[in-house]
């Protein structure tokens, strides 16, 4: 009994974390430009420079992407956004496009589900697709098979095992 009470407490606490404040603790909030773990050069919270959008986006911002791309190379902090202006490109750009992914790859899953699935999109929809086994256990409702899958994929391992174990908690508690 007491062991069920823990695992409850594990699950509601992960699902508590299931959100979009997650995805920005998970990513980091990086006013300036500096490169992600693939070398790619990134700003704000896990905005990819090498978008083709990304001039455009950085002139909202009053920026120049040249500017912005030099800072990575040569690792200065001249041209970065306000954290206002990182989070404003998190809730304009970068969430709703990988809440989009998400409603395509699993349609209609539970909150916590869905938010897990977003904080993986992030790597790409690319990414979140080649969970073919997990999206599978998703559309059958099979929680926990669709939370290990994630556990023992390329992602987990390249992720902090926090981000990692979170998402599959999220994933595993099924709401």
């Amino acid at each position: 009994m007491r062991v069920l009470y823990v695992f409850s407490l594990l699950i509601i606490g992960a699902a508590s974390n299931c959100s979009p404040s997650q995805t920005i603790r998970n990513e980091k909030i990086c006013t300036c430009c500096y490169n992600d773990t693939k070398g790619i050069p990134t700003i704000g919270v896990g905005f990819n420079l090498k978008r083709s959008d990304a001039a455009r986006v950085m002139i909202k911002y009053k920026l120049k992407l040249n500017d912005v791309l030099q800072d990575c190379q040569k690792r200065t902090k001249n041209a970065c956004l306000t954290k206002a202006q990182a989070t404003d490109i998190f809730n304009n750009i970068n969430y709703p496009e990988a809440t989009k992914c998400v409603s395509r790859y699993a349609p209609g899953m539970p909150t916590s589900v869905h938010a897990a699935l977003i904080d993986v999109a992030f790597a790409g929809c690319g990414t979140l697709n080649q969970f073919v086994k997990m999206k599978r256990a998703l559309v059958q409702k099979q929680w926990k098979t669709a939370g290990d899958e994630l556990k023992n994929s390329k992602w987990c391992t390249d992720v902090k095992s926090t981000r990692c174990g979170l998402d599959v908690a999220c994933i595993a508690s099924g709401i």
